[in-house]
């Protein structure tokens, strides 16, 4: 359905610059599924890809508050959170959960105070962790950075995509100190189409817009368009968010019950496309075993040495795939640790 709509779209007199905001279809249909009062139109602006929205805001931020940018994030860290502080060289710390992925509220405001942090990446369900902050863990954060005037940007881009629970989406804080990066390329598997958007006050909306103007510009009008007339259709839409999720969740439950079986200690997740784990007590280099997986059996994973450096020993698998290939890859993947 979603491909019809773009081949309709490609024959039709679309093929001029987007206006900057974004198409007005394709907003109005971002606000209304985020299902919640204080969400429209105009608290949306359509980027290149949840990665513009991310670095978009951290732009707009980093000469609202005259280059100085004291990041946090929780570890571990999905690389456009630690780039970004990288690129315009600001200080950037990581916040580190227990070892059952659980923190203390109190301890975790205790040092955005203590370290002077003005900006905190959050996201639920995460990357490469896919771990859904709770309703409380939520407000309470959106509360104290509402508070001490410390800006919060939620990474809702895998909110569909959960397990078991709907993660809980603290809308209602939408502020100028609370703000949301969301994307429609991982819930409709469009990732190349690159269509991403931001949530937040209007007046941010259009102050961030003169940023935008110089920087993406504008998405892709037919690819815009496209999706806007296929969202409009929220069945056909809701019903493919049902069908990918139950297959992403199938394929984690399994994934998890054949790598724990075979040696590995996977990580608990309850949401997202991704599935980290630690490799059996005989391997020490995750970046090692990664090389030589790739090279003997063509099977990809990411070393957790790329998201922490206490995470030498993991690999991160995606699970999106169709279920004939992500058993073929364990197989392999299983096969290869046993040697």
């Amino acid at each position: 359905m979603l491909l019809q709509c773009l081949i309709e779209a490609s024959t039709t007199n679309v093929h001029q610059y987007a206006p900057g905001l974004g198409i007005e279809i394709l907003r109005k249909q971002a606000a209304e599924f985020c299902h919640s009062d204080v969400i429209s139109a105009s608290n949306i602006m359509i980027t290149n890809g949840g990665t513009e929205a991310i670095s978009l805001i951290y732009t707009y931020l980093y000469k609202k508050l005259n280059h100085r940018l004291n990041v946090m994030t929780f570890a571990p860290v999905y690389e456009s959170y630690r780039e970004l502080p990288k690129i315009f060289d600001n200080s950037f710390s990581i916040f580190r959960y227990d070892n059952d992925y659980n923190f203390e509220l109190p301890s975790f405001f205790e040092q955005l105070k203590r370290r002077k942090i003005n900006l905190v990446f959050l996201a639920t369900p995460g990357n490469p962790l896919g771990r859904v902050f709770s309703e409380n863990e939520l407000n309470e954060i959106c509360t104290f950075c509402n508070k001490n005037q410390i800006y919060l940007v939620i990474d809702l881009v895998y909110k569909y995509l959960f397990y078991n629970d709907k993660p809980y989406l603290p809308y209602q804080a939408l502020s100028e100190y609370v703000i949301f990066a969301d994307s429609f390329s991982k819930q409709f598997s469009i990732t190349g189409w690159r269509l991403g958007y931001v949530i937040a006050p209007a007046q941010i909306i259009s102050e961030m817009a003169m940023v935008h103007d110089y920087t993406g510009l504008s998405s892709p009008m037919p690819l815009q368009s496209a999706l806007g007339k296929y969202l409009s259709n929220s069945n056909d839409a809701m019903q493919y968010l049902n069908e990918i999720r139950t297959k992403v969740s199938s394929n984690f439950t399994g994934a998890y019950a054949r790598l724990n079986s075979a040696g590995f200690k996977c990580a608990p997740a309850q949401g997202g496309i991704f599935l980290c784990a630690m490799l059996p007590n005989y391997f020490t280099d995750g970046f090692d075993f990664a090389c030589e997986l790739y090279q003997n059996t063509k099977v990809a994973v990411v070393p957790g040495i790329h998201f922490d450096e206490n995470w030498k020993n993991y690999i991160r698998l995606n699970i999106a795939h169709p279920s004939v290939i992500l058993d073929e890859a364990l197989q392999q993947l299983i096969r290869f640790s046993s040697r």
